[in-house]
């Protein structure tokens, strides 16, 4: 059981550079695995690190990206490159719709952006486009958590004004960079410190990017080694596994799917074991979601907590 030692860090200790970017300080570890830890936080910091990002986008009178607009200096596919460059964060939601109307003469920058969300624009001053004479440039983004799956939604076709969908693939990553270096103790040099710098673009803090994988990797590994446990002491109710297994193995569509995950609730068990008020507590929970919950629960069979079936 020695590898499980990886587990128990004596101290974590955060310098602060600049807004954007932070050096942690982990120690301390022997020889054998503290390169293997350093390069597994690194990998895992880069999946599990979520940003806003554009889905979609319809421009009045534009049919397709290689399409030109009157009175746009730049093309249409130049246009959807400077909308990548922007970071921005929405508050209190996971999806929002970004719309840009100006008319020319002038320069259309991050900062004319409105939305039906609040939200926060770090580079208010990104460029989009230059608008000549009297012209109008009028567009509509559908934006999106990228930690959360969305289905295609043909009705924003029609949504304002009637224009072709042009579908982005941005998969942007709030980190810039993750380095890690490991120097030896001057009083033992077999024992190591790990140094984690992490730089992001500023729409998360690089500690929040730290915290975050530790949530993951701590979630994921406490359901395998209950999971392990659970096969080793109860081997005669081996049917019950099913509870060990996540949730959209129930059949949950992914708007509930993904409702529960933001909640934290990523397993079967950790469902069944909510009572009803605590599911009643949870943040954006309505009518529509709670009935379609209940229903899928006894469905296969299972209830709540105090709930009888």
């Amino acid at each position: 059981m020695k590898f499980i030692n990886i587990f128990f860090i004596n101290k974590i200790s955060i310098k602060k550079i600049s807004f954007f970017r932070s050096i942690l300080r982990i120690e301390t570890f022997n020889n054998s695995y503290c390169d293997s830890l350093g390069n597994f936080l690194r990998r895992t910091m880069f999946l599990t690190t979520f940003c806003f990002v554009i889905y979609c986008i319809k421009i009045y009178k534009v049919l397709s990206e290689y399409d030109n607009i009157p009175g746009i200096l730049e093309s249409t596919k130049q246009i959807i490159l400077n909308l990548e460059s922007i970071i921005f964060n929405v508050l209190e939601s996971n999806i929002a719709y970004l719309i840009i109307k100006k008319k020319g003469p002038c320069i259309i920058t991050a900062k004319d952006i409105f939305s039906d969300k609040k939200i926060i624009i770090y580079n208010p001053n990104q460029v989009i486009a230059h608008v000549n004479n009297s012209n109008y440039f009028f567009c509509i983004m559908k934006c999106y958590h990228n930690s959360f799956k969305i289905k295609k939604n043909e009705n924003f076709k029609f949504f304002i004004f009637d224009s072709n969908i042009i579908y982005l693939n941005f998969n942007n990553n709030p980190i810039i960079n993750i380095n890690y270096y490991i120097k030896s103790k001057f009083f033992n040099k077999k024992l190591k410190i790990l140094f984690l710098d992490i730089e992001t673009n500023g729409s998360v803090f690089p500690e929040f990017c730290f915290k975050n994988c530790i949530f993951y990797i701590k979630k994921y590994f406490d359901i395998l080694f209950n999971t392990i446990g659970y096969k080793k002491k109860q081997k005669k109710y081996v049917k019950n596994f099913i509870y060990y297994k996540p949730i959209e193995f129930l059949g949950f569509d992914n708007h509930v799917s993904n409702f529960l995950k933001m909640n934290n609730i990523f397993s079967i068990i950790e469902l069944i074991n909510l009572s009803k008020k605590d599911l009643e507590s949870f943040n954006f929970i309505n009518l529509s979601l709670y009935n379609k919950i209940i229903k899928i629960l006894k469905k296969n069979k299972l209830n709540l907590k105090n709930e009888e079936y």
